[in-house]
């Protein structure tokens, strides 16, 4: 079991992270270092993410486990392209404030990002109203202890383990892990890499590096006066993130495991 309790060490630090973020960008303002501004404001956004997570659940990646007590990919999407943004925004927000801009949160967005945050909180709704559907299906009992048998051999001790519905669920959230983010969900293919997972995650970290990249640029050719738009974001990269979600999401609700075994039957699927 974790120890997750909110104490004040964690509202202090979280106070304490705002504030560093104000000085930070600040700093980076007056010296003509908005890059390292902004990368301390990346960092410090990812920190009070990590603070979050352990003052709720007793873990420090607590805000990419779900309900399941497993790592969620469409989590960590979220996560990621949220601080990216952000940071970004916020970094340029307050070094407008510090230039005495008269409309320092005039900020242009380019429209691309505003769909690739819209595919990525789809994503991250869409996830559990279709695996609802599957918690109400009786699994397959045979099915059941042999994937349970190969999590066991994977690590995963049985008696951490149950089957809600036809998906594997951990009974406790110290158990949740990375691997979870690359494996499937129900019975049928709890045990097995899941190709679709692995390409979105592939996806996801290659245009997050790609946009983070053109953002630092961004910052780095800043000559001073106001910022008043994010870097666009290429159609192509849009795509990708679309292109994997779509596949993710329609990997999800394929049926990967056998219905319970009907009454008095010899163990064949119903």
């Amino acid at each position: 079991m974790t120890n997750a309790e909110w104490t004040r060490v964690h509202t202090i630090a979280l106070a304490a992270l705002i504030v560093a973020i104000g000085l930070g960008v600040m700093w980076g303002a007056d010296h003509g270092r908005l890059l390292l501004a902004w990368l301390f404001t990346l960092a410090a956004l990812a920190a009070f993410t990590f603070v979050c997570g352990q003052g709720v659940t007793g873990r420090w990646l607590g805000a990419l486990i779900d309900s399941r007590n497993v790592m969620s990919l469409a989590r960590l999407q979220m996560i990621g392209w949220t601080i990216l943004v952000l940071s970004a925004y916020l970094t340029a927000a307050l070094s407008n404030i510090y230039s005495g801009e008269t409309d320092p949160l005039s900020i242009a967005l380019p429209q691309e990002l505003w769909l690739l945050m819209g595919i990525s909180a789809t994503s991250l709704v869409g996830s559990p109203l279709i695996l609802s559907m599957k918690i109400g299906k009786a699994p397959n009992a045979d099915e059941v202890a042999r994937t349970f048998g190969r999590l066991a051999q994977q690590g995963d001790a049985p008696e951490t383990l149950i089957a809600k519905g036809q998906i594997v669920a951990n009974k406790d959230l110290s158990m949740a892990r990375i691997s979870d983010i690359f494996t499937g969900e129900e019975v049928g293919n709890a045990a097995h890499l899941d190709l679709a997972r692995l390409q979105m995650f592939f996806f996801t970290v290659v245009t997050l590096f790609a946009y983070a990249v053109m953002l630092g640029s961004m910052f780095i050719r800043h000559a001073g006066g106001a910022i008043g738009e994010l870097q666009p974001l290429d159609q192509s990269m849009v795509a990708l993130i679309a292109i994997s979600n779509g596949g993710y999401l329609a990997s999800k609700a394929v049926p990967h495991s056998q219905e319970a075994a009907a009454e008095g039957s010899s163990g064949a699927p119903k």
